[in-house]
């Protein structure tokens, strides 16, 4: 019987090993979520029920206890170091690298062009881990390159990180396997907007994120940043022979790590620096952080023969990208009130050209790190912007500062309606904090904010109410409340008279307005603008309740069931549903007949997909698109990342096409896609 046990158990680890490869690291997952969850409970419970069958590589053991508390990391020594690459930041300095290289190689110039492998240079945390035997034994931060933090409890719980290596040959005995430890832009996207309201310092980038994240504490906290490894070589090398790099890459690839999808291997100096120009350029669309291109002399042999200095290795070179930073001025620093009544300070920039953008404004974060920095009216800053988030003040030249200047102060009122400020660390009974936030629910801004977002696209979808025509609205008292858009069809004499209004534009408004009345569960969620509650957590709260009437009486602990949902996240929509003024707009809407139609807890025939769409589609729109499989049972991506199942190409199909190609994504045509979805071209 305990054979038996014992060998469903390894069935079961391996199943589960191989659907998380092929989810997070190649991009094609087999399973349902449901499927996946089914052998993981049968794993645990199979676990608990024996106990000395456990071991350090099982999946289920990728989350442990938190950490202890009261001192720095343990610190043990990389088995060989991790060293530093020479940075260069222009084309004559790669050429110069590539000619020493020949000179030390004894290379003629009769001889053929050095081969280099080529890869982007990521913005992240360099981690070490040490395999033995195939099982991961510890992780390390970079530290000093002689030695560093052992932090294996929070690599762990990075769900692409192989807790065993793959592969059906001979794994080596000891290997040391390097890379960076990376936040995507969406992710840190998301995680930043969460911060920013929630935390006194949220984090500038995507690398200082996942820095921060490996030093928690928790190692339950790690692993829910979103975290992947990506990785990018070795140091200890036992029982493993190749030839190259670009070798090395591809067995290590086999052993179950994601590695650079933009990697080649090309031939000399030129080849370098055009990888590089050519990356440089399509820096935007993909989907991390980076910050410049490693090139590698790719024959191992010869990495050998030209050996190392102190501190760096003379077959390597990083080469950068120009920096994405400006120098501007400070013209005003403003309060600005959101939809969920946060109050935060802004720069108003004297406008600059950055990253092929002109910056007017500049994010500061909060009060209390506002202060902290000492932005001031009339200060000459240096602004970063990293990805697609809006730019950042980092740095103050105070000794270009105006003798005049006063520190900047929180306002005292809110500067839209005039109405009671509060602080969230109030609610805790603290005197301070980073946090404003305006109370009134009718409050001009939130008003508009609300609306804008409600019918947005992505939630509610009526054309016609962008955020020029919410304004002028708003302005005639015709909306007064977010209840008030449902009675608009109501209102056409009143519309009709404005400026820029005729009784085409108001039919069109009315009929959009009907079409919205019956969203989908998931929609309406993201459409109410719950603090907290983006777009997918809307999908999977919809997902795992059905019906609205199930939600809003689900209590905290019936919240935090669902996949993304926290401590925070269930309290932001528990408080939501206890407004009077939310309660009111809820009332108004149902009795103007809006319904939620019943989220299919994500069965049907496209149930465990996710498409993403890039190009345009002829015969309908992007949303159009993106409702069809979700009413299917699938889910929507708007980047290309690991969980991406279906890349549907339309006219003009660009980075994300040859992204997906590389990936090995299922690519699909328009008219294989309305084939698969029942469409008629």
């Amino acid at each position: 019987m305990t054979k038996d046990v014992a060998r469903r158990i390894a069935e079961l680890r391996e199943q589960i090993r191989e659907a998380d490869h092929l989810y997070y690291n190649a991009g094609r997952p087999t399973l349902t979520d449901a499927e996946y969850d089914a052998l993981y409970r049968e794993l645990q419970g199979l676990e608990a029920a024996h106990p000395a069958l456990v071991s350090a590589d099982s999946p289920t053991q990728r989350v442990g206890a938190p950490l202890p508390r009261g001192g720095r990391f343990a610190v043990a020594a990389h088995l060989v170091p991790m060293l530093s690459i020479d940075s260069l930041t222009d084309a004559g300095q790669v050429r110069e690298f590539d000619a020493r290289a020949r000179k030390l190689l004894a290379l003629g110039p009769d001889a053929p062009p050095l081969r280099y492998a080529v890869e982007p240079k990521f913005d992240g945390v360099s981690a070490n881990l040490l395999y033995e035997d195939g099982v991961l034994v510890r992780g390390l931060s970079r530290g000093d390159g002689t030695e560093g933090e052992d932090i294996t409890a929070n690599l762990r719980t990075l769900r692409n990180l192989p807790l065993r290596l793959r592969g059906s040959g001979p794994l080596p005995h000891r290997i040391e396997v390097r890379g960076e430890v990376i936040l995507s832009k969406g992710a840190f996207a998301a995680l930043r907007a969460e911060l920013e309201t929630t935390t006194e310092t949220p984090f500038r980038n995507a690398r200082n994120a996942a820095a921060g994240s490996l030093k928690q504490l928790d190692p339950r906290d790690v692993a829910q940043r979103g975290l992947e490894f990506l990785c990018w070589g070795t140091g200890l090398v036992e029982g493993l022979d190749v030839e190259s790099y670009s070798e090395l890459i591809e067995r290590l690839r086999e052993f179950g790590f994601k590695t650079a999808a933009r990697a080649a291997v090309v031939e000399g100096a030129e080849g370098v620096i055009r990888f590089h120009d050519d990356l440089e350029r399509e820096r935007e669309a993909i989907e991390y952080e980076m910050d410049g291109i490693v090139a590698k002399v790719d024959r191992i042999a010869w990495q050998r023969q030209l050996g190392r200095t102190a501190r760096s290795p003379r077959w390597a070179l990083a080469y950068k990208f120009a920096p994405r930073r400006a120098t501007t001025r400070v013209l005003d620093i403003v309060a600005q009130v959101g939809r969920t009544g946060a109050v935060t300070p802004v720069a108003q920039l004297a406008p600059v050209e950055l990253a092929g953008v002109t910056v007017k404004r500049a994010t500061l974060h909060n009060w209390k790190l506002l202060a902290q920095r000492d932005v001031r009216v009339g200060d000459t800053v240096e602004i970063e912007r990293a990805g697609d988030v809006i730019p950042e003040v980092v740095e103050v030249h105070l000794d270009r500062r105006p003798g005049d200047s006063r520190p900047a102060r929180p306002p005292e009122r809110c500067p839209t309606c005039g109405g009671v400020l509060q602080r969230e660390d109030e609610k805790d009974g603290e005197e301070e904090g980073a946090f404003l936030y305006c109370i009134n629910l009718e409050c001009r801004d939130q008003l508009r904010g609300r609306i804008v977002h409600m019918a947005g696209r992505r939630a509610l979808d009526i054309e016609g109410l962008g955020p020029e025509s919410v304004d002028q609205l708003i302005d005639a008292g015709i909306l007064r409340a977010p209840e008030d858009v449902f009675a608009l069809p109501e209102r056409g004499a009143a519309i009709v008279a404005l400026d820029g209004w005729g009784e085409r534009s108001f039919a069109k408004l009315a009929q959009a307005i009907a079409g919205a009345l019956q969203p989908s569960l998931a929609r309406f969620l993201n459409a109410l603008g719950i603090r907290h509650v983006g777009e997918q957590t809307a999908r999977d709260l919809a997902a795992h309740f059905v019906t609205f009437d199930a939600l809003r009486a689900a209590d905290a602990e019936e919240l935090q069931k669902v996949e993304g949902v926290g401590e925070r996240v269930a309290g932001a929509i528990l408080a939501f549903f206890a407004q009077p003024g939310n309660q009111r707009f809820l009332e108004h809407a149902f009795a103007r007949g809006l319904r939620c139609a019943a989220a299919q807890a994500r069965t049907g025939p496209l149930s465990g997909r996710v498409f993403c769409f890039t190009g345009g589609l002829a015969s309908l729109s992007r949303d159009e698109a993106r409702k069809l499989v979700e009413d299917l049972g699938a889910r929507t991506a708007t980047s290309i990342t690991r969980q991406v199942t279906d890349v549907v190409l339309g006219e003009g199909a660009g980075a994300k096409a040859e992204k997906a190609r590389k990936l090995g994504l299922r690519t699909l045509a328009e008219a294989e896609f309305l084939a698969l979805v029942g469409r008629k071209p």
